[in-house]
């Protein structure tokens, strides 16, 4: 399930040419509710709630669906606050000005942060944008663009050994995983045809 998209540059040390594939059908939408790290395991643990999928397979509401990292290499997250209000451009400045505070306002946005602050996010609530796994031999590497309290933009970035997906107690392969969400799409779509 390789995606066409353009190799994601932003990840680091992966195999070239790795596939990805879009954990986006399974996890759009739901909310991050907890990041448990072990640095001296090498460990990261993401638990979400993806109440339409859960509603849909008709699996208890404490359902949550689970992606348990080993091995991991590295960590990171950018994205931090935007200033309040978002961008704000006084009147009657120059074309050079305003292009000067918007750049100054996107190289705030990107600004990196710890994984530490990243985890106490999830507190804000986190709501999933966008995910997508790459994989090669032995690595695997995940980038989550995540919506923050509804009002700011992160991504997360996590590179490691192995990754195991849970639904609930319940382990999948990871092409099981997705194919929960895509049940959950392709009936949405059929609802919506016209007869």
């Amino acid at each position: 399930m390789a995606s066409e998209e353009k190799p994601i540059n932003d990840w680091i040390n992966l195999p070239e040419g790795a596939p990805t594939l879009s954990l986006w059908d399974t996890l759009h939408d739901g909310d991050l509710l907890t990041v448990e790290s072990d640095l001296l395991a090498r460990t990261v643990t993401l638990r979400f709630d993806v109440g339409y999928v859960r509603d849909f397979h008709h699996l208890p509401e404490q359902t949550r669906f689970v992606l348990k990292c080993e091995g991991v290499q590295s960590v990171r997250a950018l994205g931090g606050e935007p200033w309040p209000g978002g961008c704000s451009i006084p009147q009657g400045i120059s074309r050079s000005e305003q292009e000067s505070l918007i750049a100054e306002y996107h190289r705030k946005w990107r600004e990196s942060q710890s994984w530490a602050d990243f985890e106490r996010l999830t507190a804000d609530g986190l709501e999933v944008s966008n995910a997508l796994m790459s994989r090669g031999f032995g690595t695997f590497a995940l980038q989550f663009g995540l919506l923050v309290a509804g009002d700011s933009y992160v991504e997360a970035y996590i590179r490691g050994e192995s990754i195991e997906f849970y639904v609930g107690e319940k382990q999948l392969a990871v092409e099981e995983f997705v194919a929960l969400g895509e049940a959950y799409w392709d009936a949405f779509a059929k609802r919506r045809k016209p007869d």
